[in-house]
């Protein structure tokens, strides 16, 4: 009996650094956990919030794509962006960009507070 525990202990220790070395390999999740695969930087909705700063650059698709785009800065409070540069919202924030690379200009925090109903 007792060769059959250490048998089983000895069986689990083996086995268990290839069930623990990575959650995500499994069955074409990529690198994150089931669910959270395509869900922003592979993290729950609460915690994957990314803030650029003054300097960096957006992703191509928040300074390209219209649906980003604030069209009428003044119902944020915002300046009208200078030549070459446009504000987009992502997730309640403002930043100025230039249009052809997305350097942030400039940045808003919660910029959709200020919306004029």
């Amino acid at each position: 009996m007792k060769r059959l525990i250490l048998f089983a202990a000895a069986a689990a220790l083996l086995t268990a650094p290839a069930a623990l070395a990575d959650p995500g390999q499994g069955k074409g999740h990529g690198k994150h956990p089931p669910g959270l695969s395509d869900k922003p930087y592979g993290m729950p909705p609460g915690q994957a919030k990314k803030m650029w700063r003054q300097g960096e650059r957006l992703p191509r698709a928040y300074y390209v794509e219209t649906r980003y785009v604030i069209v009428q800065p003044q119902r944020y409070h915002l300046a009208p962006p200078p030549p070459g540069y446009r504000w987009v919202l992502i997730e309640g924030d403002a930043y100025l960009v230039r249009r052809d690379n997305g350097l942030v200009a400039e940045v808003i925090a919660n910029a959709i507070a200020n919306l004029i109903r």
